[in-house]
């Protein structure tokens, strides 16, 4: 099963960076053009918070359950904090992701929230990208690109 978990992790990080890029790219340019907020716009946030959303939740399955790393990291965590690739997914990964999605959330509570398309277009901008900088800069990258089921 772990594999198969993995492999979807690994694929659904894709979705997550496209989503992810499409949904800062509209906020960014509706700020900069004074645009109007639309249903597009709006799409394009949910499904990031949703795909990160779904990453998280295979995360959490990977880390709770199926991965033979935080197993055995759990076994003697004091070895594995000396170790800088497993602390990295034990601890460093972690965190910085559920940054991420808090921020996500966030952004996404207060665009809602906002009382003018103008507010929606910098909340967006700022808590969507502040989510998607911390994704993209954490994801393990070199891992690799795709899964081998």
């Amino acid at each position: 099963m772990y594999p198969v978990v993995l492999g979807v992790h690994n694929l659904v990080r894709w979705l997550v960076l496209l989503a992810g890029v499409w949904a800062v790219a509209l906020a960014w340019r509706g700020w900069l053009a004074r645009g109007g907020w639309t249903g597009r716009e709006a799409m394009a946030s949910r499904l990031f918070v949703g795909a990160l959303d779904l990453q998280v939740l295979l995360g959490v399955m990977l880390y709770a359950f199926f991965s033979p790393l935080t197993r055995g990291a759990f076994g003697d965590f004091g070895a594995a904090m000396r170790d800088p690739a497993v602390r990295y997914f034990l601890v460093e990964h972690v965190a910085i992701m559920v940054g991420a999605i808090v921020a996500a959330h966030v952004g996404a509570a207060r665009v809602k929230r906002a009382a003018t398309d103008a507010e929606r277009f910098q909340r967006a901008s700022i808590w969507l990208g502040i989510a998607l900088a911390a994704v993209g800069g954490f994801i393990p990258w070199a891992r690799p690109l795709l899964p081998s089921f």
